[in-house]
Formats: structure tokens, C-alpha cells, sequence
């Protein structure tokens, strides 16, 4: 046994001995093999470094406007890229990091990151081109502006912004794709010490993405606006909301804008009863207006400066240029075939001076302030005084708005930026719509989001759209709060709509008493179950089913004397599939701001079978959106 247990033992220790020497060799193996990789990394590591520093001096370079310093730096980067990328593949490919799962995860982020430096200088390539050649037609430019362009650089100009779509759609895909890569990159690992910079990187992005997401269709409507390739005309309706109106306010002015390459051909303004006063003198003319129109601004036919009816923008411009060429029509005067219509209320305006500066007409000056409050003095008021007939009170919207576009296309480009951003605050706020005839434009108007349409999106909806008839410009001085409460009840939802108004003016040559035919426009399929505040026949209440916008719409008239305070209440049910939403916890509350309209809050409350109540408020200058998750 003894002599057994022997040979055991011997056999042991050579098979533990060859146990070690192999253990010992693959430990070499490794070792040798990690040492590769070690020595990869290093080569990736560096090179990537230098990648870096080669493109943060190629954007150095743009912004003094080297191109050739930018592009020369860009294929170094591009180089260093190369070389990185191969060493982060042969890294890749070695066995020993691939049996380890927390290297390799590692090393998947270096790769994110350094894809992410080769799409930027991919994008840094496509891009500087264009905007060499912009520099290189505005460099004949005396003034450094666009109006002091010759008109063949002007063409130029447009043409580049044009035809720049791809380039720019590309540019696009490519900040979003350098997003998703960021964004698969971990916190917690060998990015770790330079996780504060790529955060930083990521942010500025993702305002690039936005900005990109706003310029790409203004590639294709400014060439439009500016009358390339083909000549454009422009009915402009200039909107007051001191006397509100379902698109923003009372057309009292309108303007044509004809432009051709660049050029201003014409751009004209005129008082909307300049058109409308002949036209009811007409027999050619006899469109008949909406019931409320007519009842309560007691007039028998349709004119031009009560046509923006409908709060959907491009159902009103529709009617707009059905009434503004019929008038015309009726009087034997032409009729140009317009390629849009844009709506600007008295914001737009206002902050447009404030980028400009002030402006002074007939000794008096304009602020972005003053605006609203000193025109409407002047051609309500100062006129008589000033002994101007009552047929030219508005011509000094004329000298006012020539003074304002002449600034505006002496802009020098670096004043672009602030313009593109005054653009898209006063779109996001409405106060700024466009329609076009040509489907194409109308659907990137659309995706800008200046169309102005009342959005159907299938789920629970509330806008409340105030016309001011005959009540002068008393929506300055009426404050107005609305609040929302939906209740869940055993099998259906009620939905309480409550408006408040507060006039906090008197009786003047602006102001007087309140009167608005208020128009409350919910789901399609809603069922009034009652309204208070107003007794039953001063509010002529009308319920109209509209299919076309896919809305129920409660309508009625309302009064508010100075001094006084009314409190509305409407209390519907909303039809069944809202409530299914809300079981499916897929509901959705939109609620739509009226162009124009001054709301100082916004209450919405949400009530449940059982427990709690949920409450918001937010102050109401753009759309709002409310989820439920239950």
C-alpha cells in the first residue's frame, strides 16, 4: 500500500509540475498579448489626442475664417483618426481582450468616442465650403450686408442657400448620429476624468441639433420669401391683438410684397378698408359672413378685415385671398396670384425694432417699448390734430415699415444669429404664420411650425379663441386666467372649463366695455352639460361639430364691463375614447394658445376615481402639453 501511495504521490507532482509550466505559459501568452494591446491602446490614445487637438484648431481656424488653415488641420485630423481607428481594431481583435468582458466593454467606448471626432470632421469637411463661398460673394459686399450685394451676388447667395439642403440634412444626421454615439458611452469607466468634457460636448450638440432642425427648412422658404428661383408675392396681414381676432387680431392694415432674386420689388401697405369701404358699395360683391359676424358687428357682407374667422391659420388664409381677390375682383381691380399669405402680429414687430434700433417717423420715435401703444395714437387719435384725412391716418405704416426692412437688409451677417432667434421665438409664440399655396412649402412651413393649424392629435384638446367685436382695443386692459379640470368619473370623464376675465380699463378713445363671441373648441364628440355665468339668452350659445378640424366647438357671446370681473364655467363630457386613453395610461392633454392672446395663467387639475388630485400651473404663452401616467 505504502509502495502505492508512493507512485501516487510522484505521479501528483509531475502532473502538478506540468500544470504550472503550463499555467506559467499562458500567463506569458497573455501577458505578451496584453503588452500588444497595451501598446495599441498607447498608439490610439495618442493619435486620438491629436485628432483632437487637430480639430479644435480647425474650429479655431473657422472662427477666424482661415479656411485653408481649418481644412489643412481637418486631414490631419482625419489621419490621426485613421491610424487611431486601426490600432482600437487590432486591439479589438486580440484574443486576450476578447475573453475579457469589462476591457472590451471599455474599449467599445473609445471606439464611440473616436467615431464620434470622425463624424464631426466628416461634417467639418462638408460644411466649410459653403460657408467659404458665402464669405467669398460677401466680400464684394461694401457694406458687409445683403442689401448692398450686387443682384447677381444676391442670385448667388440664394442659390448656395438653395441648393445647400443635402449638405445641411446631412450635417444634420450626422450631429444626431454623434449623439447616439456619446450617449452609449459610460459614465463609470476609462472615459471617466473626461466624462465632464464629453457632457459638455453632448449639450452643445444638442442645441446644434435644434438649431439645425429650425434652419432646415428655412434653406427652402427663405429662397422663397426672397423670391428665388421664381418671383414670389406676399399678402402680409398685419394683425392687432389689442383687438383680438381668431389669428391673432383685427386685420386694419395689409401689405403686398413682390420679390424677385433678392430684390424688393414692391412692398406697399394700405388700410384693409382702403378695399373693403368700395366693396360694400359693389353689387359684384355679396359673400355673406358668419352668423356671429354678422349679428354682432352688424355688417352684411364679408370683408377683408374680418376674414381671419377661423383660429386655423391656413383655413383663414384660404379665406383671406377668396375675400381679398373678390373684393378686387368686384372693383375691376388686379389680382395677383399670391404664393403665401403671412400673418405678423405686433411682437414680431417689436422685437424686430429692438434688434434695429429705434426708428423715428414724422419727429417721433419708435421703440420696441412704445410701438403698439404710439401707432395706434397716431392713426386713432393724432391724425385729426395733425389735419390728416381720415383716408390717409395709416400712411405712416408705410414710412414705418419702409424704414424697418431697409434696416433689416442692412444687417451685417454676424446680426443673423439674433434674427434667426427673434424668428423662432415669435413662431413658437404665434405671432408669426405663413401659408402657402404650393403643398411642398406648406409642409415645411409645417414642420417649422408657423402654419398656425388647430392640431388634431387625437387625444384630449381644450383652445379658447376670444373675437373682439366692437370693443375697441380693450385686450389690453382684460386680464384673463383659464383653468381646466378633468374628473374620472365610474365610466366617463368630465372635463370643466373655467374663464376668467378681469377689465382693468374704462371708457375711452381705446377702451370700453368688453364684448367677445368666445369660441371653446374640444374633442370631437364632447357633450355640453351646462354653462354658467352668462344667462342663457345674453350668451346665444352655439354648438357646432366641426369634421373638418375634428372638434366640438361651444360658442358663445360674453360682456365684461370696466371695473368688473366675469367668471365663466363650461361643463362638458368628453367622448369615450378620451376615457379609454386614460385607462390605457396613453392620455394626453394639449391645449393650444389663440395667436395673440394675453393669458396671465393656466391651471390644469386632473381628479381621480380615488386618491389625490394632481394640479398644474404655468404661466400660457405657447402650446402646453399634459401627460397622465396613472
Amino acid at each position: 500500500m505504502k509502495k502505492y501511495f508512493l507512485h501516487f504521490l510522484n505521479l501528483s507532482g509531475t502532473i502538478l509540475k506540468y500544470a504550472l509550466i503550463v499555467a506559467l505559459a499562458l500567463i506569458i501568452l497573455i501577458i505578451i498579448l496584453l503588452s500588444s494591446a497595451y501598446r495599441d491602446l498607447k498608439t490610439a490614445g495618442l493619435s486620438s489626442w491629436q485628432a483632437k487637438n487637430n480639430l479644435s484648431a480647425a474650429l479655431a481656424a473657422v472662427q477666424s475664417r482661415n479656411w485653408s488653415e481649418a481644412l489643412n488641420q481637418n486631414l490631419d485630423a482625419q489621419a490621426n483618426i485613421t491610424i487611431a481607428r486601426s490600432a482600437l481594431n487590432r486591439i479589438h481583435n486580440n484574443p486576450a481582450v476578447k475573453k475579457v468582458g469589462l476591457i472590451k466593454i471599455q474599449i467599445n467606448d473609445l471606439g464611440y468616442l473616436l467615431e464620434t471626432a470622425e463624424i464631426l470632421s466628416r461634417s467639418l469637411e462638408r460644411v466649410v465650403p459653403l460657408v467659404q463661398e458665402g464669405e467669398r460673394i460677401y466680400s464684394g459686399s461694401a457694406g458687409a450686408n445683403f442689401i448692398s450685394l450686387s443682384s447677381a451676388d444676391k442670385n448667388r447667395l440664394l442659390k448656395l442657400l438653395y441648393e445647400s439642403e443635402p449638405e445641411l440634412t446631412g450635417l444634420k444626421a450626422n450631429i444626431d448620429l454623434a449623439l447616439l454615439n456619446l450617449n452609449r458611452i459610460h459614465k463609470i469607466g476609462i472615459l471617466w476624468p473626461a466624462y465632464k468634457e464629453i457632457s459638455q460636448v453632448k449639450e452643445e450638440l444638442n442645441q446644434a441639433s435644434l438649431l439645425m432642425a429650425q434652419a432646415l427648412p428655412l434653406t427652402k422658404l427663405l429662397p422663397a420669401l426672397a423670391g428665388y428661383p421664381d418671383a414670389s408675392n406676399f399678402l402680409i396681414i398685419l394683425q392687432n391683438n389689442d383687438e383680438l381676432r381668431p389669428t391673432g387680431g383685427f386685420i386694419g392694415v395689409y401689405a403686398l410684397l413682390e420679390s424677385h432674386g433678392g430684390e424688393v420689388i414692391t412692398l406697399k401697405t394700405d388700410d384693409s378698408y382702403h378695399l373693403d369701404m368700395p366693396a360694400s358699395l359693389s353689387s359684384h360683391w355679396n359673400l355673406e359672413p358668419p352668423a356671429p359676424l354678422k349679428k354682432y358687428l352688424k355688417v352684411q357682407k364679408w370683408y377683408l378685415r374680418d376674414a381671419n374667422w377661423s383660429p386655423d391659420w391656413p383655413t383663414a388664409a384660404r379665406q383671406i385671398n377668396q375675400i381679398y381677390q373678390g373684393e378686387n375682383q368686384a372693383l375691376g381691380q388686379p389680382q395677383p396670384e399670391l404664393t403665401g399669405i403671412i400673418a405678423i402680429n405686433p411682437d414680431l414687430v417689436s422685437d424686430l425694432i429692438s434688434l434695429v434700433g429705434p426708428i423715428t417717423i414724422r419727429g417721433e420715435t419708435y421703440t420696441a417699448d412704445n410701438l403698439q401703444t404710439l401707432l395706434q395714437y397716431n392713426v386713432e387719435v393724432a391724425y385729426k390734430e395733425q389735419a390728416i384725412a381720415a383716408w390717409d391716418r395709416k400712411d405712416i405704416i408705410n414710412e414705418l415699415v419702409a424704414e424697418l426692412k431697409n434696416r433689416l437688409f442692412n444687417l451685417s451677417a454676424t446680426q443673423w444669429p439674433e434674427l434667426l432667434k427673434i424668428i423662432e421665438k415669435n413662431i413658437t409664440n404665434r405671432n408669426f404664420q405663413i401659408y402657402f399655396a404650393n403643398s411642398t412649402w406648406q409642409s415645411l412651413a409645417q414642420t417649422l411650425g408657423a402654419s398656425g393649424e388647430v392640431k388634431d392629435t387625437g387625444g384630449d384638446y381644450l383652445m379658447i379663441v376670444d373675437s373682439n367685436f366692437g370693443a375697441f382695443k380693450s385686450d389690453l386692459v382684460v386680464k384673463k386666467g383659464f383653468s381646466y379640470y378633468l374628473k374620472e368619473n365610474s365610466q366617463n370623464l368630465q372635463a370643466i372649463v373655467k374663464l376668467n376675465y378681469r377689465h382693468e380699463g374704462g371708457f375711452d378713445w381705446r377702451t370700453t366695455r368688453y364684448r367677445s363671441y368666445t369660441r371653446v373648441y374640444t374633442p370631437l364628440g364632447s357633450e355640453l352639460v351646462s354653462l354658467e355665468g352668462i344667462e342663457k339668452e345674453a350668451a346665444d350659445l352655439n354648438i357646432v361639430n366641426d369634421v373638418t378640424l375634428n372638434k366640438t366647438v361651444f360658442g358663445f357671446f360674453l360682456t365684461v364691463e370696466p371695473g368688473a370681473t366675469q367668471n365663466i364655467t363650461l361643463n362638458y363630457r368628453l367622448p369615450g375614447n378620451i376615457y379609454q386613453q386614460l385607462l390605457s395610461k396613453d392620455y394626453q392633454l394639449l391645449v393650444q394658445k389663440q395667436s395673440g392672446q394675453r393669458v396671465e395663467s393656466l391651471k390644469v387639475t386632473y381628479q381621480p376615481k380615488k386618491g389625490k388630485a394632481k394640479e398644474w400651473l404655468s404661466e400660457f404663452k405657447t402650446d402646453k402639453i399634459f401627460t397622465l401616467t396613472k
